[in-house]
C-alpha cells in the first residue's frame, strides 16, 4: 500500500512498539499538588513563568489595530497588531494606577489603547501616546519620560500559527524548547489551518487533573465505552524531552468487540465523518482503517483537497497522534486538523482551571468560516454549543471528559485516598509530574 508522496521533505516518524519503555519510578503520586494554594503558587512562580506559554492565534490578529485578550493565572495579556503589521505581546495593565486596560472584551480593534479610569492612552505598539493633565505630576517637570512609562511587554515568539509568549527571559528559545515536535508536525502545516472552534470553559478542577485525564487512552474502557467499537484503546508511547506523545489506531476496534463480523453503528459513523460509504465496505470490523487509508490516497490529490494527504504516511491518514506539549497543551492531530486541548490555571483557586477548546481545521482560500470565541462559565452540552455541526462520536467524548473532571477533582481530596499509581499506559502521567517536579526543585 502507498505511503503518499516520496518526495516529500518532512516526514512523521512512527514509534517502535519493539522500543521498551523506560523506567520512570514507581511512587504514588501525591494528592496534595492537586487542591493546595502552596502548590499553586510554587507553580506561578518555578513554571508558569519560566515556561513558553501558548497564546491566541495569530490569524486573530488581520490588521493593524486587532487586539486579543489572553489570561494565565492571576495575570492579563494584551497582544496586539501595530501600524508596521508587527505582533505585540504586554501585560494588560495602565501604567498609571494599576488600571486593567482592557477588562470588557476578549478581542476587537482599536486605533489605541485609552484606559477607563483616567484615560492614559497608549498605541498599538505598547508605547505612552498620552496623559491628560501631565502638568499637575510633579515627576515630569522636566518632560514626560515616554521610554520608561510605556505597557510593560513579554516575550513572544511564532509557531505552529499560535503566539507563545515568556514572562522570564533565558537562553532557551521556542524552537529549543518545542525539541522534535516542529519537526514531527512540519507535514500536518499546522499554521495554515483555521479556527473552527474555539471555546473557553470554567472547570471544577485543578489544571492537572485535566492535563492527566487528556494523555492517556486507558480511560476508553471505563469512560469511553463506546470508542472501542471504533478505535484501539492501547497507544503507542513515546516520550520527547519535557513533552511526550502516544498514537492510537482508529478505524479498528478493541477487544471486547475484535473478531466479530457487526460493523457498528459508532464504527459506521466514523466512516461518514471520514467521507466513505459504510454500505461500500465488506470487511472485518477492526479493518475498516485500511479502507480508509485506500479512500484516502484515492482522493488526495483533486484539485479541492486541502488536507496534506500526500505528505502522510498511511498511519496518519487514519491514526490519532497525541501530542503534548508541556506544561498545558495538548493535540489530537489529524491531516484534516487539529483538536486542540489548552489548560490554563485559574487566578486564585487551586480546584479550578480554564479549558479551552481549540479546533482547527485546513479550509479552501476564501472559505468563510463561523467560529466565534466563547466563554462558559456553566455545564454545557457540546453538541449544542458548536459553531460547526460535530458528529456525535465527537461531542460524546468530550462531554464524557468535561463531566468527569470535577468528580475526579473531589476523589481527590479524599481522606481515603492515598495517592496515584500509574501503569504502563499512563507513563506519560509520571513523566509530566516528573517534570513539574523538576521545574519546582529549580532544576
Amino acid at each position: 500500500m502507498s505511503s503518499g508522496n516520496h518526495k516529500r521533505k518532512y516526514f512523521t516518524p512512527p514509534i517502535d512498539n519493539d522500543t521498551p519503555l523506560p523506567s520512570l519510578g514507581e511512587q504514588r503520586i501525591s494528592k496534595d499538588r492537586f487542591s493546595s494554594g502552596d502548590f499553586m503558587a510554587r507553580e506561578w512562580t518555578h513554571l508558569w513563568r519560566k515556561v513558553w506559554n501558548v497564546g491566541p492565534r495569530v490569524e486573530e490578529l488581520c490588521q493593524p489595530g486587532d487586539f486579543v485578550i489572553h489570561t494565565l493565572g492571576k495575570e492579563s495579556f494584551l497582544f496586539s497588531m501595530a501600524d508596521d503589521k508587527q505582533i505585540h505581546g504586554f501585560y494588560n495593565v495602565c501604567q498609571h494606577r494599576g488600571n486593567q486596560l482592557v477588562s470588557d472584551r476578549l478581542c476587537g480593534s482599536e486605533k489605541f489603547f485609552k484606559c477607563p479610569f483616567h484615560a492614559w492612552s497608549y498605541n498599538l505598539d505598547g508605547s505612552l501616546k498620552g496623559i491628560p493633565g501631565a502638568e499637575h505630576f510633579p515627576q515630569f517637570r522636566d518632560g514626560i519620560p515616554k521610554d520608561t512609562l510605556g505597557l510593560e511587554p513579554i516575550e513572544i515568539d511564532f509557531w505552529g500559527g499560535f503566539i507563545w509568549f515568556r514572562l522570564e527571559s533565558d537562553n532557551t528559545s521556542l524552537l529549543s524548547f518545542l525539541g522534535d515536535i516542529p519537526e514531527h508536525l512540519a507535514p500536518y502545516r499546522i499554521e495554515d489551518m483555521r479556527l473552527l472552534e474555539y471555546k473557553t470553559f470554567l472547570w471544577d478542577s485543578n489544571w492537572k487533573v485535566a492535563c492527566d485525564a487528556f494523555n492517556e487512552s486507558y480511560h476508553f474502557r471505563g469512560l469511553h465505552p463506546q470508542m472501542l467499537k471504533w478505535a484501539d484503546e492501547k497507544a503507542r508511547i513515546e516520550l520527547l524531552g519535557d513533552h511526550s506523545r502516544m498514537i492510537n489506531k482508529y478505524g479498528t476496534t478493541s477487544a471486547p468487540f475484535s473478531g466479530g463480523e457487526e460493523i457498528y453503528p459508532e464504527l459506521r459513523e466514523w466512516m461518514l465523518y471520514n467521507g466513505m460509504n459504510p454500505d461500500d465496505y465488506e470487511g472485518a470490523p477492526e479493518d475498516v482503517w485500511k479502507a480508509k487509508t485506500a479512500f484516502t490516497r484515492s482522493i488526495q490529490d483533486q484539485g479541492d483537497i486541502t488536507a496534506p494527504y500526500a505528505d502522510m504516511t498511511d498511519e496518519q491518514l487514519t491514526d490519532v497522534y497525541h501530542y503534548f506539549i508541556f506544561p498545558g497543551f495538548a493535540m489530537n492531530v489529524f491531516p484534516e486538523g487539529i483538536n486542540g486541548f489548552r489548560y490554563r490555571p485559574h487566578e486564585s483557586d487551586p480546584e479550578k482551571m480554564y479549558y479551552d477548546l481549540i479546533m482547527l481545521a485546513h479550509y479552501p482560500k476564501g472559505t468563510k468560516i463561523p467560529c466565534e470565541r466563547k466563554f462558559f462559565e456553566e455545564k454545557v452540552k457540546y453538541d449544542e454549543i458548536a459553531d460547526t455541526p460535530m458528529s456525535y462520536i465527537i461531542t460524546d467524548v468530550l462531554q464524557q471528559d468535561a463531566d468527569n473532571v470535577s468528580i475526579n477533582q473531589k476523589g481527590l481530596k479524599s481522606d481515603g485516598f492515598r495517592g496515584m499509581y500509574l501503569g504502563d499506559q499512563e507513563l506519560r502521567l509520571r513523566h509530566f509530574h516528573n517534570c513539574l517536579d523538576r521545574y519546582l526543585n529549580g532544576e
